[in-house]
């Protein structure tokens, strides 16, 4: 077995030694570790950030989701107020004169815009059928009266002959009875010719007031039928004194008075405003309008009104009930009914039903439905909802 073999390991004074070489390797790992540190620092930093940025784009589109509305308080309306409404302009009286017998028009002496007087005469009536039925009572009568007058004279004659005892009493009796049968005929005869010449009478036509004739509806030769089955002949109407209708609302009806005075104008005539006074009400409101009819006496002795025309009827009203004004941009129209937006204590959305007064133009009366302490919102949108949520707008943000 051959000896070991000695190696010999020549050592290198200038080689490193292991304790210098393990230095630098050590300052290695530092920096490594130092810049995974600063990575890891930087990536969380990035985190955050965008962790932050969602946050606060969270937060803006909350905040823009929530509506910001403005509101106000609603304006109480003042217990005197004035009301224009329609009106409508009559005559203090008028009436459709007919014809009250049978005959054919003779002569016409007024037509339409005269002014007449009680009992003037207005037209003449030729009656032959009515003349003939007169004579033909008249006559009628004189015979039955003379038939009267007969037989008083032999009641008288047969009474006398009873007393004497030469004729029997039954006999006198019946003379009696004739005389008073006839007694009854010639009594018949007389409110028959009465009734005839009453008819006659009517052959001529006269004013039943002073007035105006508004319409003339006959013509010489015309045939006219007694009644009112056929057409009017005259229409008269008293125009001194005018009525004046107008229809109040319900809401106020409680609020007219008799001898409320009130002015009364003619746009389309263009003169100077009227005065009258409340005269009468109906007392009931219409069921199918619910309005009150009111009537006005205007005094027309100046006759610068005629009947029938519009008129802007100006009523003062006091109201007891407590109602509001409001802009007109408050209002909701929902197929449910109006409603106006409110506001409540936690800042959420109320749809409010309501009760419209008059109409101002820029401003709405309402008559219920608010109170003085409720929060209106100012132009809502149309999508609003009940229960949502809103943003309240500070003033003079």
């Amino acid at each position: 077995m051959p000896p070991p073999l000695e190696i010999l390991i020549m050592t290198n004074p200038n080689a490193p030694s292991p304790q210098r070489s393990s230095k630098p390797s050590h300052r290695v790992r530092l920096v490594l570790i130092l810049l995974g540190v600063v990575l890891i620092v930087l990536a969380a930093l990035g985190i955050l950030k965008r962790v932050h940025a969602r946050h606060v784009l969270s937060e803006d589109t909350d905040r823009n989701a929530i509506p910001t509305v403005s509101t106000l308080t609603p304006q109480a309306a003042p217990e005197n107020q004035f009301m224009t409404l329609p009106g409508t302009v009559k005559s203090w009286q008028d009436a459709q004169i007919y014809a009250r017998t049978t005959g054919y028009v003779k002569k016409w002496y007024v037509d339409i815009g005269a002014r007449v007087k009680r009992g003037q005469r207005l037209a003449d009536l030729d009656t032959p059928d009515v003349d003939n039925e007169l004579l033909q009572g008249q006559a009628q009568m004189r015979t039955d009266e003379a038939n009267e007058k007969l037989a008083k004279v032999t009641a008288d004659r047969y009474e006398t002959l009873v007393k004497q005892g030469l004729v029997a009493v039954q006999l006198g009796d019946q003379y009696v009875a004739q005389l008073n049968a006839d007694i009854a005929t010639v009594e018949a005869d007389r409110a028959n010719v009465a009734k005839l010449q009453n008819m006659e009478d009517f052959k001529y036509i006269n004013a039943p007031f002073d007035g105006v004739i508004t319409h003339r509806n006959l013509d010489v030769g015309a045939l006219v039928d007694a009644g009112s089955t056929g057409s009017d002949l005259f229409v008269i109407a008293d125009t001194t004194k005018l009525r004046v209708y107008i229809d109040v609302p319900e809401s106020y009806a409680n609020s007219v008075r008799i001898g409320t005075p009130v002015t009364v104008t003619l746009s389309s005539y263009g003169t100077k405003p009227f005065t009258g006074t409340v005269a009468r009400t109906a007392d009931a409101l219409d069921s199918s309008t619910r309005t009150l009819r009111t009537e006005i006496d205007v005094d027309n002795a100046g006759q610068a009104l005629v009947p029938g025309v519009y008129a802007d009827v100006k009523l003062a009203l006091s109201t007891a009930t407590h109602n509001f004004i409001v802009p007109a941009n408050t209002l909701l129209f929902r197929s449910e009914g109006l409603r106006i937006a409110l506001v409540d204590a936690q800042q959420r959305v109320h749809l409010q039903p309501i009760t419209l007064g008059r109409d101002f133009g820029n401003t709405i009366e309402v008559t219920e439905g608010l109170d003085s302490d409720m929060h209106i919102i100012l132009n809502p949108s149309d999508s609003l909802y009940e229960g949502e949520q809103v943003d309240v707008a500070r003033h003079g943000k």
